[in-house]
């Protein structure tokens, strides 16, 4: 029996999968760390970067509802901003009295300067890459979002289950075989050799579907 659409993984890699060329998708590079060195290497992320991580995925964009974007997109990066200032003061504040044994006064309002003049530029570099990041991931989103539609539209079923099979409109069943720049393909079980592609656009938007 076809189940919901929208709770098949194979649907969702379908639709994003052809988005790639959008830009949406991002390589990550795997980094081994000791277990003596992880901490403090968060830690340092944490105070350093977290305000500016906070801009960057305020204003980058995303695919979320009204309450989603005030609870997630903007109040938990709130007060992700705000703890890392507030640790970032603290550890600045910490260091005062170093430059008071090195200056010979008092430079408490000169680090505390110092340290929001550092947040603030991290600030602002973070909202200038959100706001450089969010035509593209915009753009991306309203392409899985009518892929989605065209999935749906020509009568595409999800089968269930953990076998990455699709079902067309004929009842054909579809396993996709290649994700090209301007198809995705797919066998056909059942029958050798033969081919089934949706075609796409230069965007990664499905746009026809050729049977086998």
């Amino acid at each position: 029996m076809a189940r919901n659409n929208s709770d098949s993984p194979l649907f969702d890699l379908l639709q994003r999968s052809a988005v790639a060329g959008v830009g949406l998708n991002a390589g990550r590079d795997v980094y081994k760390v000791s277990k003596d060195s992880l901490f403090l290497l968060i830690v340092a992320a944490f105070t350093l970067c977290g305000t500016a991580y906070g801009m960057w995925n305020m204003t980058r964009g995303h695919d979320r509802g009204p309450i989603g974007t005030f609870f997630v997109t903007f109040l938990l990066n709130a007060i992700l901003m705000g703890a890392c200032l507030a640790l970032f003061m603290l550890v600045f504040l910490f260091i005062a009295p170093f430059f008071h044994s090195w200056k010979g006064e008092d430079p408490l309002h000169d680090v505390a300067v110092a340290g929001l003049a550092v947040q603030g530029v991290l600030a602002v570099i973070g909202l200038a890459l959100g706001f450089k990041e969010r035509p593209r991931r915009t753009a991306a989103r309203k392409v899985e979002r009518d892929n989605a539609a065209f999935l749906a539209s020509n009568g595409f079923r999800n089968v269930g289950g953990k076998q990455k099979v699709i079902l067309d409109r004929d009842g054909n069943e579809l396993v996709p075989d290649d994700f090209r720049a301007d198809a995705v393909v797919f066998k056909v079980r059942g029958r050798r050799g033969a081919r089934a592609k949706i075609i796409l656009d230069g965007q990664g938007r499905m746009v026809s579907y050729v049977p086998a």
